[in-house]
């Protein structure tokens, strides 16, 4: 290249966005031809139609296959040879323009995960002068791709017919579901590790729930979903580790979109997001209000042996859960060289809530004979915020694509609530006026940084080191009603000022091997993990210290360039955290209290996995034998004393284990119907010798979405989810069927959607369970009574990148 021509072609590179001169791997070097250690390279030559003649720099875009969001991109040389370097496994599409020629898409162009190096060959380009009728191509990205160590699930069209938040995205992933209070589980199984980007998602909010509910589902790229998780991750969470990955910018320019959701029972959200991107400067922000009105009942029955007569127990409960939540975050990244790039971001969310409910509680005899009766509600109101601040440095070293990425995150939060009891009975016992004051605040430091050695082309090791504080302050004050004083006294026989602490230092290792069809990942994390539990209001504290060892492995065979088959194996840690550990006992409701337990220790789960796998474009299929082994499982555990009250808290009741087959699969019919389907048949057990348990049961669990292209620009989808029965400490959980639907069509030439979708159609969401012991039998279940129906629109503005397939 002249020096003229060099300058030029910077010159275009900058101006589109896209890779600097100083970026993009001359063809010509050795380098070029390598694989990059971050992905695989994209190579290929733009001429032009009838003389071949190369077509200099040419814009060549790598956009994602079912929404046509840009990715990536280079420039063509002076020769019309490009190069993308860095690409991730997945389903792509090349849109390759330039002034004076018509625009080309090429479809289908898939990278797999052992990929190193692929050639789309000579690309043509049509003059304008000879340009043909316009042939609009669209495609749909590979649902579902099997990595070495993990599922990576894109977010398509599919899934966002029927979904307007993260919390409905995910329980259409492969093996996820939501418990009764919005928690992710895996194989159904809590103790889930979330992250947003890599990142956990306790930089957002404490509360799990609210924060995957306030995450608009369509800034959503990929879920990826971790049920036998390398080392690299931490090694927390027994079940598996969720990845919530967002869309990145990467065009030149300003866009976004508006949102507005209107929900029956004054349900209602709206929100919106914008990016901007010019040169080496990158900004986005999104924010989002939304307010949830949920009507639930409870339900129980309860034979307690205890006593010197058998008596029955029967409550009946309603209330209504109100929640205002603000949602906005704002990011700021800059290129600072052609290899390093800093970042930093703002999260805050806000949350207030007003709670109420009211329960009928009787207690009778065998013989059906009243012995007490009364009635209950309370009112609470509360308001909660948290606030996040972090920095993000990643550095590429030219030589042999080393990278080094450091994080540093800041998060503080509180929150404060007061609530009213009134309580009336038949007898002067039960007539009982109450008030709790509660307030918690807590600070999380956060500090990770990972290394990326490349050893060979083929083989690369990876080292991190991460340290993460966190305090957690907590005051729980009952005030008790006295009818001769008529005022509130304190009670500190039921209050409590619980403070906790937690310090923890991990590093980890992993190698990576790859050859043409075999590829292995070993790895192993050190943590060294610190706890400091102080009861302040007895002034009793005491450290607890543990230092584990989370070794993985993952090896795969690759049979052709969609089939693999791999085995997995990791070793989990679960530790207890705070909400367990604190002893306060909440007497919300006085027969049914619970409590936490400072002496519980972390539970260790043994997972295993041997699965194969065959995703292509028009079809896939993933079965696998799972386990899952713990010899001190962390459960919720029941008792009941001799005055019919049942106390619930955690503990290290004993063995649990869980294995199975799962598949899954999708199929596209034609052109307009694709569905998308998961299931598993499995055997679950909980044994105690200590705690007398003895539960082993054999159930089965699925889900099918259909998705189907109508005409006049409608999209419709149904999903329907089943979760088995499954064995609990001292029972079983029954199962529970969710059916969902929608529809949306587009509008203002593809820019805006208008949906309807109906979430849990039949109100089948109902979540029941069976204990039984020695001294009791229970029955129990829980419902939320309010069908959701949501009327949304959305409009895109700004940049057109292609012609887009999520309108």
């Amino acid at each position: 290249m002249t020096r003229i021509t060099r300058l030029i072609y910077s010159l275009s590179l900058s101006l589109i966005g896209f890779k600097t001169l100083g970026e993009v791997p001359d063809l010509l070097t050795p380098e070029g031809k390598e694989k990059s250690m971050d992905g695989t390279k994209i190579i290929g030559k733009v001429v032009e139609a009838g003389n071949s003649n190369a077509v200099s720099f040419a814009t060549v875009a790598l956009l994602m296959a079912a929404d046509s969001s840009v990715t990536d991109g280079a420039v063509a040389d002076v020769d019309g040879v490009f190069t993308i370097s860095n690409v991730t496994s997945g389903s792509y599409m090349l849109r390759v323009t330039n002034m004076g020629y018509q625009t080309l898409v090429v479809d289908k162009v898939s990278v797999a995960p052992e990929s190193g190096l692929i050639d789309v060959g000579t690309l043509v380009l049509t003059t304008e002068a000879t340009k043909l009728n316009e042939v609009v191509v669209r495609a749909e990205k590979t649902m579902i791709i099997n990595d070495i160590d993990k599922k990576i699930v894109n977010v398509g069209q599919d899934m966002l017919a029927t979904s307007t938040n993260v919390s409905e995205l995910l329980e259409k992933v492969p093996a996820v579901s939501l418990d009764e209070n919005g928690n992710p589980q895996v194989r159904g199984k809590g103790n889930v590790i979330v992250l947003i980007d890599g990142k956990p998602s306790s930089m957002y909010g404490s509360d799990l729930p609210t924060i995957l509910k306030s995450f608009p589902a369509d800034l959503i790229d990929r879920i990826d979903v971790m049920t036998t998780p390398s080392a690299k991750y931490e090694g927390d969470g027994a079940s598996g580790v969720i990845d919530i990955i967002t869309k990145k910018t990467k065009i030149q320019g300003v866009n976004g979109g508006v949102r507005l959701t209107l929900g029956n029972r004054e349900n209602y959200n709206t929100g919106g997001n914008i990016s901007f991107k010019r040169g080496k400067l990158g900004i986005n922000a999104s924010a989002n209000a939304a307010i949830r009105n949920r009507y639930w009942k409870r339900e129980i029955d309860r034979e307690n042996f205890l006593s010197d007569q058998t008596t029955l127990y029967s409550q009946y409960g309603t209330g209504k859960n109100y929640d205002g939540d603000l949602f906005g975050r704002i990011g700021i990244n800059y290129d600072l060289t052609e290899k390093a790039t800093v970042s930093a971001g703002f999260n805050y969310s806000r949350n207030r809530f007003i709670n109420t409910s009211f329960s009928e509680n009787r207690t009778t005899s065998q013989a059906d004979s009243l012995m007490e009766r009364f009635s209950r509600s309370s009112d609470q109101k509360g308001l909660g915020d948290n606030t996040n601040m972090y920095v993000d440095y990643r550095q590429k070293f030219r030589k042999e694509d080393h990278l080094l990425t450091f994080t540093a995150s800041y998060t503080k939060g509180g929150s404060d609530s007061d609530t009213d009891f009134d309580q009336e009975g038949n007898l002067v016992d039960l007539m009982v006026r109450q008030q709790n004051e509660k307030l918690n605040n807590r600070n999380s430091v956060y500090l990770n940084t990972d290394y990326t050695w490349p050893l060979t082309p083929k083989a690369t090791v990876e080292v991190g080191l991460r340290t993460r504080f966190n305090t957690n302050d907590n005051t729980n004050n009952f005030l008790k009603y006295d009818f001769e004083t008529e005022g509130f006294e304190f009670d500190p026989s039921i209050s409590n000022v619980f403070a906790y602490s937690d310090a923890l230092y991990t590093g980890y290792s992993t190698f990576s091997q790859k050859t043409d069809n075999w590829g292995v990942r070993v790895g192993v994390r050190v943590t060294d993990y610190n706890q400091t539990i102080n009861q302040v209001n007895i002034d009793q504290s005491f450290d607890v210290h543990f230092l584990t060892l989370v070794p993985s492995l993952a090896v795969t065979r690759k049979l052709s360039d969609a089939a693999q088959i791999k085995l997995n194996y990791s070793r989990r840690v679960q530790r207890p955290n705070a909400t367990w550990l604190n002893p306060f006992t909440d007497i919300s409701d006085p027969l049914n209290i619970s409590t936490g337990n400072p002496n519980l220790k972390p539970e260790f789960t043994h997972k295993a996995e041997l699965g194969y796998s065959n995703y292509e474009e028009n079809s896939g299929i993933g079965p696998s034998l799972f386990m899952d082994y713990s010899n001190n499982a962390i459960t919720r555990i029941k008792t009941i004393d001799d005055e019919g009250i049942s106390t619930s808290r955690y503990d290290n009741v004993g063995r649990e284990l869980a294995y199975g087959y799962e598949m899954d699969f999708f199929q596209r019919l034609g052109e307009a119907i694709k569905i998308n389907a998961s299931g598993r048949v499995f055997r679950s057990e909980v044994v105690s010798a200590l705690a007398q348990i003895d539960n082993r049961i054999w159930s089965y669990s699925g889900n099918i979405n259909a998705y189907i292209k109508l005409p006049l620009d409608f999209r419709a989808s149904a999903y329907v989810n089943y979760e088995g029965p499954r064995a609990i400490a001292q029972g079983k959980r029954e199962g529970i069927v969710v059916a969902n639907m929608g529809i949306r069509k587009s509008m203002l030439e593809r820019k805006a959607t208008i949906s309807f979708s109906v979430q849990d159609i039949f109100l089948s969401r109902a979540y029941k369970s069976q204990l039984a012991t020695a001294s009791y039998v229970q029955n129990s279940l829980y419902q939320q009574t309010n069908r959701q129906i949501n009327l949304s629109f959305q409009y895109r503005f700004g940049k057109i990148s292609a012609s887009r397939d999520d309108a």
